[in-house]
């Protein structure tokens, strides 16, 4: 017989691990990497069960449990990787050749501002503008004040849309150039 807190662990497995998923990813790069991390994660939140003050909170508390997973890794392997910006699809059935290239190119470009962002402002953009959550969940996850948040995000987003003029005039430039 399951015991109050397998049950527990398994439904917040049931509702969170894709979402989880997506966001290790999204920092990791690396589907196999991401699925390990996902397990290790869940083993130390099973191990720390006890340690859960707010039933509540539980989703902010998976999520920190994922970023330090994510970190420890990164601290252990010695290496720095980039953010991915899981983009959202548009919801076109059958777009046309074009369309798909445009899209394409307009998620070259986002990626290669992303990956341009210190690593704090990649992960609260991440956290707050595709991950969607609360200024006040985002501190949580990062253990950060909430004015840390606001002022690590107004300056994320200045970057990126500094770095996208940039790769646009970039582009504009070279096809108007002819050597």
């Amino acid at each position: 017989m399951e015991s109050i807190k397998d049950q527990l662990f398994f439904q917040w497995y049931e509702e969170y691990s894709v979402s989880l998923l997506k966001y290790i990813y999204a920092i990791v790069q690396e589907p196999q990497t991401a699925e390990d991390l996902l397990q290790e994660t869940f083993l130390k939140v099973y191990e720390k069960y006890d340690s859960i003050q707010d039933m509540s909170k539980v989703k902010s508390f998976l999520f920190r449990a994922a970023h330090n997973t994510t970190m420890d890794f990164f601290r252990k392997e010695s290496k720095v990787k980039k953010l991915l910006n899981v983009l959202k699809k548009e919801n076109v059935k059958y777009p046309s050749t074009e369309k798909i290239v445009e899209i394409k190119e307009e998620g070259r470009m986002l990626l290669a501002a992303l990956k341009r962002l210190k690593p704090s402002q990649r992960e609260v953009f991440v956290l707050r503008k595709i991950k969607e959550f609360s200024i006040k969940e985002t501190a949580e996850i990062l253990e950060w004040s909430d004015a840390k948040v606001k002022t690590t995000l107004h300056r994320a987003t200045n970057n990126l849309e500094k770095f996208l003029l940039m790769e646009d005039e970039t582009i504009e430039w070279s096809s108007t150039v002819s050597l």
